[in-house]
């Protein structure tokens, strides 16, 4: 359920896209941010406080808006990244991919049989409740963007078999998640976490997948989309709050 040209017709045309995580469950700020003119949001149900109604809620509040959204699930739950789908989600990230048969899941969990697992549930919001008959032709299900977390040194071994996975489209890289598998969370100044994190942006781009990163210290989004990435997460809801909070409390003097 979009408005106009979706998130990932958008990258299929070459549009880098910028965006900010929402952590809060809030559909006044998705609507705030929404109405700013950022490209793009990922509500975050891994490490945010939000759960099935108030991505509902987020979405309705940023429809009519430029601003598409994807949808971190929590670690490892497929069926919730299903009732997602079933409620108008066009985007799922998946946290935590290691292995292309955890890839494989995710695909699997988000397309119909015969190609996958998903049931076909009838009067699906994303159907708009019944009157979009057309939502289960697999020309609809292909046009949706699935996103394959990476964040671990096993991930990074493995990266041209999860890229290999035929309906992976994106592959976003978590750098802070990379750097604690490596025994050095936010060790952001660690030589072998950039390592990790150029060879798997290569590899991502060699095998025509979709690259994006949250926003790497020190550098900003141009520098970032002009080494090749498609997608940045470069803030989140709760930066802009305290920023603007701090910036307050500090102009008392």
């Amino acid at each position: 359920m979009t408005n106009g040209d979706s998130l990932r017709q958008r990258l299929a045309g070459g549009a880098r896209q910028l965006g900010a995580i929402l952590m809060l469950p809030s559909p006044d700020m998705a609507e705030i941010i929404a109405h700013a003119g950022i490209d793009m949001v990922m509500i975050d149900h891994e490490h945010g406080s939000g759960g099935l109604g108030d991505f509902i809620a987020q979405d309705r509040a940023m429809a009519g808006t430029r601003t598409r959204a994807m949808v971190r699930v929590p670690h490892g739950e497929l069926g919730y990244a299903r009732r997602l789908l079933d409620n108008g989600a066009q985007a799922i990230v998946y946290p935590g991919v290691d292995t292309a048969a955890q890839a494989e899941a995710f695909v699997s969990a988000c397309r119909y049989p015969p190609r996958g697992t998903r049931g076909a549930g009838a009067g699906l919001r994303a159907a708009r409740h019944g009157l979009d008959g057309g939502y289960y032709d697999t020309t609809v299900e292909d046009g949706r963007l699935l996103v394959a977390q990476i964040e671990s040194a096993r991930a990074v071994e493995n990266i041209d078999a999860i890229c290999a996975v035929d309906g992976i489209d994106m592959l976003l890289i978590g750098p802070r998640d990379l750097s604690a598998s490596l025994g050095r969370l936010n060790r952001f100044d660690d030589p072998e976490l950039w390592r990790l994190i150029d060879h798997a942006a290569a590899r991502i781009r060699a095998a025509g997948k979709f690259c994006a990163s949250t926003l790497h210290p020190g550098k900003t989004p141009a520098e970032m989309f002009a080494a090749g990435y498609d997608l940045i997460l470069a803030a989140k809801d709760v930066d802009f709050v305290l920023n603007g909070a701090q910036a307050l409390a500090a102009s008392k003097g």
